[in-house]
C-alpha cells in the first residue's frame, strides 16, 4: 500500500484537508495479504478427523457414481418406445423426472462431501485454495472500487460548495482518487479472466471433478423438459398389415430390452449410493453416540463452586459444538444420497410398471399378427383349394383341349390376381405413400420389362379366335411345326423338315416369344381353325404327238378316285369353316388345267389333301398313275417325262 498526503494551503477556517488513499498494487501482492485469511476456516475438529478421512476417502468412487448418474440420466431421457399406449408416456416422463431428481441429489452430497473433504483431507493440491483466494481478492477489488465510486462522488459535491482556496486541493485529490479507480477496475478485469480461466481449465481434484461433471449435464440446470415422442397407437398397429404390425413388434421388443438396461442401471445405482452412504452413516452414528454422552455428562455434572473452579467435565459444551459441526457438515453428504436411494427404489417401480406394461403391449400385437398371418393362410388355402377343384372340374367335363387350356390359363390368373390381392391387403395398409411408390415401380417395370409386358399383352392374341393352339401346324420365320405348348410370354413347336410333300420331326423344338405376332417382318401362317388339309398339284409333261383330250381325261379321272376317298372328311371341314366364318367360301375339289411350259404341253392338276395323310394320298395317287400307264401304252407313249407330284403350300 502506499499513501498520498496532501496539505493544502490555509482557506478561510483555516482547514486542512488530509487524503490517505490506499490500493492494491498487484495480483501477487494481493495473494499474500489474503492467503491467512483460509488458514484454518471450516476445519472440523481433531476428534474423529482420523476416522472420517478414512471414510471420505474415496474420489474414485464419487466420480464413478456420477458418472453412472450422468448415463442413467441420459437414457431415462431418450425415447424409448415408439408404439404404446397412452400410460406409457406418463412412464417416460415419470422416468425422465425421477432420473433429473437422482442427479440432483447426487450432486448435492458429492458437493457436500467434497467441502468437508476440503476441510478434513489433503487432497495434494491447493487448486481450491487458490480459486478461493482468487474469489475473495475479487471481492476485495469491487469492495475497493465501489469505496472509491462513493469518495470519487463525495468529491463532486464538495467541489459544488467547496471555497475557491480549498478547490486546488480537491481537484488533486479527485485526480488521484481516478487513478486509483482506473487501477483498480484493471485489476479487476485481470482477476475475472483469470478466475474464468481457472474455472475451465484449471481445476484438479474432487470438487473440481464434480463441478465439470456438473457442467456437462446443463439441461439439468435448465427448466426446459424434453417433449415426449408421439406413440403409435396399438389400436391402429392391431389393424395394420403384417408388415407394420411386423414393425411395431420388433419396436416394442428394443424397449423392453432399454428397459431391462434401465432397470439394471437403476440397481447398479442404488447399490453404489448404499456403499457410498455406509460408512457416512458409521461416522454419523458414532458422532450422535458421542453427542449424547457428552449431554448425559453436562447434565449429571454438578454445579460450579463458589469458588469459580470449574469441574473436569466443563468443556463438554464446547466438545458438544465441535461435534454439532461435524454432524451437520456430514448430513449435508448424508442426507441427499438417502433421498437419492428413496428416488432410485420409486424409479425402479417406475421402470419395472413400465416394462411391464410393454410386455403385455408385446404380448398383445404378437398375438394380433399370429392372427393375422393365420387368416392369411386360411384365405390362401381357400383359394388354391378352389383353384384345385377348378383344375379337376375343367379336366373332366371340358373336352375340347383348347378351351380346357383356356379355362387352365384364366384359373392360374384368377389364383394369382387372388392370391396376390389377399397378400397385398395382408401385409400393406398404408396404401397413400404405396401409391407413389407403386408409380415409380410401374414406370421401371414398362422399361426395363417391355418385351415381356409385350409378349404378354400378345398371348391373349394368340389365344384368340385366330389363334395358336396346341396341335397347330404353323409356319414362322421360315420355320415349320407343330404347336407343342403355348405359355404366357411365349410358345414352342417341333420342327418339320423334308423334301417333297413329306415332313418329319428333326428332333428339335423351336421357342418363339409371343412378341414376333406384333413383328412386320415375320409373319406367322397357319391352317384356318377347323381345317385340316393341305393342297398338293401334279404336273405331266406331254409329247408334241399325244392326245391331249384323251390323257387328261384318264389322268383326271384317277385324280377324283384317289380324292373319292377322303372327300366327305373335306368338305366336312369346309362346312364347318363356313358356317363359323357366317360366310360362303369356295369348296375345295380338284383341279386340272393345260398349260404351256418350258416349250411344251403339260397337264398341271391341283387337289387337296388331309395334312396328317398327305403322303398317303400322294402314294395312293402315283400307285394310280403307274398302273394306268401299264395298262394303256398310248398314254404312257403320251408322256414325255416322269410326273412330279408337290406340295403347293408347304405345311
Amino acid at each position: 500500500m502506499f499513501q498520498i498526503r496532501s496539505k493544502a494551503g490555509n482557506s478561510g477556517c483555516g482547514a486542512r484537508a488530509d487524503v490517505r488513499i490506499r490500493t492494491w498494487i498487484s495480483v501477487p501482492a494481493a495473494i499474500v495479504l489474503l492467503a491467512g485469511l483460509f488458514g484454518g476456516a471450516g476445519a472440523l475438529s481433531q476428534q474423529s478427523q482420523e476416522e472420517i478421512k478414512n471414510a471420505l476417502d474415496r474420489s474414485k468412487d464419487i466420480v464413478a457414481h456420477l458418472n453412472s448418474v450422468i448415463q442413467f440420466y441420459r437414457a431415462s431421457t431418450q425415447p424409448i418406445q415408439k408404439a404404446g399406449e397412452p400410460n406409457d408416456v406418463v412412464y417416460r416422463d415419470q422416468a425422465a423426472v425421477l432420473s433429473a431428481q437422482v442427479a440432483t441429489f447426487a450432486f448435492q452430497s458429492a458437493k457436500a462431501e467434497a467441502e468437508v473433504r476440503g476441510g478434513t483431507v489433503d487432497t495434494g493440491s491447493d487448486d481450491t485454495g487458490e480459486q478461493q483466494r482468487m474469489q475473495t481478492m475479487n471481492a476485495s477489488a469491487e469492495k475497493q472500487i465501489s469505496d472509491l465510486q462513493a469518495r470519487q462522488a463525495d468529491l463532486n459535491k464538495q467541489l459544488e460548495t467547496a471555497k475557491p482556496s480549498a478547490v486546488a486541493g480537491l481537484q488533486a485529490e479527485k485526480k488521484q482518487v481516478a487513478g486509483a479507480l482506473d487501477l483498480a477496475n484493471a485489476m479487476k478485469d485481470a482477476l475475472q479472466k483469470i478466475i474464468s480461466m481457472s474455472d475451465t481449465q484449471g481445476g484438479t481434484g474432487l470438487a473440481a471433478d464434480i463441478d465439470r461433471l456438473q457442467r456437462s449435464v446443463p439441461e439439468l440446470q435448465s427448466s426446459n423438459k424434453t417433449a415426449a415422442p408421439q406413440l403409435l397407437t396399438l389400436e391402429t398397429a392391431r389393424s395394420s398389415g403384417v408388415s407394420s404390425q411386423g414393425i411395431v413388434l420388433f419396436d416394442l421388443f428394443e424397449a423392453k430390452h432399454q428397459l431391462d438396461i434401465l432397470l439394471k442401471d437403476n440397481d447398479d445405482l442404488h447399490r453404489q449410493a448404499l456403499d457410498l452412504r455406509t460408512p457416512l452413516s458409521k461416522v454419523l452414528r458414532g458422532l450422535i453416540q458421542e453427542g449424547q454422552q457428552l449431554s448425559q455428562q453436562a447434565v449429571n455434572a454438578p454445579a460450579v463452586p463458589s469458588s469459580g473452579v470449574a469441574p473436569a467435565g466443563a468443556s463438554a459444551p464446547q466438545n458438544i459444538g465441535a461435534i454439532t459441526k461435524q454432524f451437520k457438515a456430514l448430513s449435508a453428504a448424508t442426507v441427499p444420497l438417502s433421498q437419492e436411494i428413496i428416488v432410485l427404489e420409486e424409479s425402479r417401480s417406475n421402470l419395472a410398471a413400465w416394462r411391464t406394461s410393454v410386455s403385455r403391449e408385446y404380448d398383445s400385437i404378437f398375438h394380433a399378427l399370429l392372427l393375422r398371418i393365420l387368416v392369411i393362410l386360411i384365405a390362401l388355402g381357400l383359394i388354391f383349394a378352389g383353384g384345385e377343384v377348378w383344375s379337376r372340374a375343367t379336366n373332366k367335363y371340358v373336352r375340347d383341349i383348347r378351351r380346357r387350356r383356356q379355362l387352365l390359363i384364366i384359373r392360374r390368373a384368377v389364383i394369382g390376381f387372388l392370391s396376390a390381392i389377399v397378400v397385398l391387403f395382408g401385409f400393406v395398409t398404408q396404401f397413400n405413400s404405396l401409391a407413389t411408390f407403386a408409380g415409380f415401380i410401374t414406370a421401371g417395370i414398362a422399361v426395363g420389362l417391355q418385351t415381356i409386358l409385350l409378349s404378354v399383352a400378345a398371348y391373349f392374341f394368340i389365344i384368340g379366335r385366330y389363334g395358336v393352339k396346341v396341335g397347330d401346324r404353323i409356319t414362322i420365320s421360315s420355320v415349320t411345326g407343330d404347336v407343342i405348348d403355348v405359355g404366357l410370354v411365349r410358345f414352342y413347336m417341333m420342327e418339320l423338315a423334308g423334301s417333297g410333300t413329306e415332313l418329319q420331326s428333326t428332333g428339335r423344338v423351336a421357342m418363339f416369344s409371343n412378341a414376333v405376332l406384333f413383328q412386320a417382318g415375320t409373319p406367322l401362317y397357319k391352317q384356318m381353325p377347323g381345317t385340316e388339309y393341305a393342297w398338293h398339284e401334279l404336273i405331266v409333261k406331254l409329247n408334241e404327238s399325244a392326245n391331249y383330250a384323251m390323257v387328261c381325261e384318264a389322268i383326271t379321272k384317277e385324280i377324283q378316285k384317289v380324292y373319292d376317298g377322303y372327300r366327305e372328311v373335306i368338305e366336312r371341314q369346309h362346312m364347318t369353316v363356313q358356317n363359323w366364318m357366317q360366310a360362303s367360301i369356295d369348296a375345295p375339289g380338284v383341279q386340272t388345267r393345260m398349260q404351256f411350259n418350258g416349250g411344251a404341253f403339260q397337264l398341271w392338276a391341283r387337289f387337296p389333301v388331309q395334312i396328317r395323310q398327305a403322303s398317303e394320298a400322294d402314294e395312293k395317287l402315283t400307285q394310280a398313275l403307274f398302273e394306268l400307264m401299264a395298262k394303256n401304252p398310248e398314254i404312257k407313249s403320251a408322256v414325255a417325262s416322269t410326273p412330279v407330284i408337290q406340295a403347293s403350300v408347304r405345311g
